[in-house]
């Protein structure tokens, strides 16, 4: 088991929608993408796991995620993304049995000198939540070397991004009433990683 990094996932406003800098006012976007490149020469399988803490209900109703129903996880291992989950369960977020609740697992195969890439967004498709902009998690992510693996040890270059999509909803200019969502900018950032990246993993 190695750390990897920290996360935040997103849709949330950047600026207040309403006083000074309302007129440039829009709505982000935000997911943890994972880029895993396998520099052995036979098939790794890993499992990525990420810890957060989830809203106490003090309360009112807690602001989402209240559980990882409200995340979506995408993986790319050969140029095309495998969502929704394939059935062999690669690229499923797994909720652990643990106390907290707050740990869930994704694991997928990698080829031989292959590379993949692991996307954790909240679930965008859930009715509401772009119109409503109130979504914020943050956690860690640790990375394990899986027995299924060609061999009890492997060499990982692992490079964790934030990237974002700004937004901003607007009423259809037709009259219909419709919200349409503009989609204004894009923006990319590194994460801090220990070991320039590097992860010798062992499953011993």
């Amino acid at each position: 088991m190695a750390l990897v990094s920290t996360f935040e996932v997103l849709v949330k406003p950047q600026l207040p929608p309403v006083g000074i800098g309302a007129t440039l006012s829009r709505n982000v976007i935000q997911g943890y993408f994972l880029t895993i490149a396998n520099v052995n020469f036979f098939p790794v399988t890993i499992s990525i796991v990420f810890t957060l803490r989830f809203p106490v209900d003090g309360g009112s109703l807690p602001v989402p995620p209240i559980s990882f129903d409200d995340f979506l996880s995408i993986v790319d291992i050969k140029g095309e993304n495998i969502f929704p989950p394939s059935i062999d369960g690669q690229g499923k977020l797994i909720p652990e049995i643990v106390p907290q609740n707050n740990k869930a697992r994704v694991t997928f195969t990698l080829p031989e000198n292959g590379t993949g890439l692991l996307l954790l967004q909240a679930n965008i498709l859930k009715d509401g939540l772009l119109n409503t902009a109130d979504f914020e998690a943050r956690g860690y992510v640790e990375i394990f070397l899986s027995s299924l693996s060609g061999s009890d040890t492997a060499t990982l270059l692992v490079t964790p991004e934030h990237r974002g999509t700004f937004f901003r909803p607007e009423t259809a200019s037709d009259g219909s009433g419709e919200i349409i969502f503009t989609n204004l900018d894009q923006i990319a950032y590194a994460l801090p990683v220990s070991n320039g990246g590097v992860f010798q993993l062992s499953n011993q």
